[in-house]
């Protein structure tokens, strides 16, 4: 069978950050991988995928199913160290895995050869795609969208270099070294912290806007699918140009010189960006080099560092959610200065062209960053002035794990699998459960398993919250400062939403109606760029209001049936529209608030009202079965702190 052809690296029009950072990693794969970011239909896939075509040669142990490397015993897998002669060599192009979003955890770690274990009896691991990747590349799109216990595994395996399985009988361990690349597109959801900082450089890319650019994207893409292998051919040699530079610069890597004063500019800069940590140090240096060894120079020099810092730094930036999402340019100027006044002898003060887009600058000083950081996080938690009782309606514990009818989650214990037929065998409690009959059966298998031998592997996972806020944006007194709360009350919950797998969404009502201002989301982006303006004034139909954000709510219990709801009020509970021309709006919203009782949903009240005024908010939330809250200081940090206290509490 041919090898597949793919578009060729050269061919991609524009996109010169991306390229650059791909390539600097496969120069130095310990730079840690490379996370893309970005629109759709902007080449963020057919770029990964065409570096493979790209990657050095390297030698492996012959055989060897982790692709050992012969010159470094102490990572040789146990396969290789049992060897009693010196293995043979081969050469062979790194492998590029993709890891599906859907993938289970046994596919990813690996586990126990049922062939195997059914026909010999005997215990034998089965790779998965860590032991694939081992030297190479694994590639994740949608990395945002990646279910918690793959993260927590591929976290374990960036940190450790190795992979080590637990499970089913099975005890092993083999090297599983990697570069880590991931595309995202952020409307979509952030990436987990940990992980963010698991990929050693970030790029955030557009869509190319010069018109004659996107001709050419437009008839080279056209060339490639009516004749793929002739539009390889037409590239062949300026692919393998590029493929030879890639081989000199990764051997003359480590010959490259790195004096004291570009390690003082790399921790300067970091120190002043206040990064946390020291791996943005390491990353900048390696990535420096890696860039002089692509351009042939012997040294790397100051201007190197000034280069890729953007990219060592774009998503390592603490931020507060309201402030724009790309990097301070004037604070990395600073901290540009700063690095040369301090330990920048020898080499002149970067110009703001030069820092900026002066010649030779593969990378622009603009880039985009993740939102961290809380507004107001010095300030105390705002405290419960009226505490109801509270109901939690059989809601206890399931935030944190809840057992998956797929077969998503960690595997955490068996059950007999009964009459109902299963995909997801526990091997291991099936053949425990088969063992003592063995003596009595008749068979050709090494293990004869009966029906009444099965058991189903139960998997958990985590779930999260779906938190709609619903906030009255009807034209009484405080109607602006309730909106602004609730605003960034939405950004703060969704600074963490990624980790805790919350969704939040906001209803605004005013008028004679209730409109969805944001669907349930778990991007930071997507929810700033909607709640940017929000209209106010008018009437207040509180019961539309409320019965909208259940609406949502059952959408999203539909979505996952395991996820816990929250409806979040803020208003001081006075409505003066009903839901028809001839009802109350008061007795509509005691109506509404019963409705959200009986939906099984956790209902917090916050009370909207100033100081001293006629409130009706505590009688809605009791009628809600939910809790009252009225706080010192009606702003999005209070707010949102408040929730967090309840929610970790369910």
């Amino acid at each position: 069978m041919s090898e597949r052809v793919v578009y060729p690296f050269s061919a991609i029009v524009g996109q010169d950050t991306l390229k650059t950072a791909l390539l600097l990693n496969a120069i130095d794969p310990l730079i840690g991988g490379v996370l893309v970011r970005g629109e759709k239909g902007t080449a963020k896939s057919t770029a990964v995928r065409a570096l493979a075509a790209l990657l050095p040669e390297i030698e492996v142990v012959d055989g060897c199913r982790f692709g050992c490397n012969p010159r470094d015993r102490g990572s040789w897998c146990p396969d290789c160290r049992s060897l009693s002669e010196r293995p043979s060599v081969v050469r062979r192009r790194p492998n590029l895995v993709d890891l599906p979003v859907s993938a289970t955890e046994d596919r990813l770690v690996g586990t126990l050869d049922l062939e195997h274990a059914l026909k010999h009896g005997e215990r034998r691991f089965e790779t998965g795609l860590l032991a694939q990747a081992n030297r190479g590349v694994l590639y994740v799109d949608e990395v945002n969208l990646l279910d918690d216990h793959l993260v927590d595994t591929l976290l374990d395996a960036a940190a450790m270099g190795v992979n080590t399985v637990e499970r089913e009988g099975v005890s092993f361990v083999h090297p599983a070294r990697f570069v880590l690349v991931g595309t995202m597109n952020p409307e979509e959801g952030e990436v987990r912290p940990q992980l963010l900082d698991r990929f050693g450089l970030c790029v955030d890319i557009q869509a190319v806007r010069d018109p004659d650019a996107r001709v050419e994207i437009v008839r080279r893409r056209r060339a490639f699918d009516e004749d793929s292998a002739s539009f390889g051919r037409a590239w062949r040699d300026s692919e393998s140009d590029l493929r030879s530079q890639l081989r000199v610069a990764a051997e003359s890597a480590s010959t490259i010189a790195v004096s004291d004063d570009m390690l003082y500019t790399i921790a300067t800069i970091c120190a002043e960006m206040g990064v946390d940590g020291h791996r943005a140090d390491l990353t900048m240096a390696r990535a420096a080099v890696a860039l002089a060894a692509l351009e042939s120079r012997r040294e790397a020099t100051r201007a190197d560092v000034i280069r890729v810092a953007p990219l060592v730094l774009a998503h390592r930036t603490r931020r507060k959610p309201f402030e724009d999402s790309s990097l301070d340019e004037k604070r990395l100027r600073d901290a540009l200065s700063a690095a040369g006044a301090g330990h920048g002898a020898g080499e002149s003060q970067p110009s703001d062209a030069e820092a900026g887009s002066g010649a030779g600058c593969v990378v622009p000083l603009t880039a985009q960053v993740a939102v961290v950081g809380l507004a107001g996080e010095s300030d105390p938690p705002a405290p419960l002035v009226l505490p109801l009782d509270r109901l939690r309606r059989n809601n206890a514990g399931r935030r944190q794990e809840s057992a998956s009818a797929d077969q998503r989650g960690r595997y955490s214990r068996a059950e007999p699998t009964g009459q109902q037929p299963s995909s997801d065998i526990a091997l291991d409690a099936t053949i425990r459960a088969a063992a003592p009959f063995q003596l009595q059966r008749q068979g050709d298998m090494a293990v004869k398993i009966e029906r009444s031998d099965l058991h189903t592997k139960v998997r958990t996972r985590r779930v999260g919250a779906s938190i709609v806020f619903c906030v009255d944006a009807s034209g009484s007194m405080g109607a602006s400062s309730r909106m602004e709360a609730a605003k960034q009350a939405v950004l703060e919950l969704l600074v963490d939403a990624y980790q805790r797998r919350d969704r939040v969404g906001l209803v605004a009502f005013r008028g004679d109606r209730a409109e969805t201002v944001l669907a349930p989301t778990a991007s930071v982006e997507l929810a700033r760029l909607k709640l940017r303006e929000l209209a106010t004034g008018g009437a207040t139909p509180l019961a539309a209001g409320v019965l909208r954000a259940l609406e949502l709510l059952n959408a999203e219990t539909r979505r996952d049936e395991a996820v816990v709801p929250w409806l979040v009020l803020v208003t001081d509970g006075r409505g003066n529209v009903g839901l028809t021309s001839n009802s109350l709006g008061s007795e509509d919203a005691r109506v509404a608030a019963l409705r959200a009782r009986n939906a099984n949903v956790n209902v917090v009240v916050v009370d909207a009202a100033p100081a001293g005024a006629t409130t009706a908010a505590k009688d809605i939330a009791r009628t809600a079965g939910g809790e009252y809250v009225r706080l010192a200081r009606l702003d999005g940090s209070a707010v949102a702190g408040a929730l967090r206290e309840r929610l970790q509490a369910v």
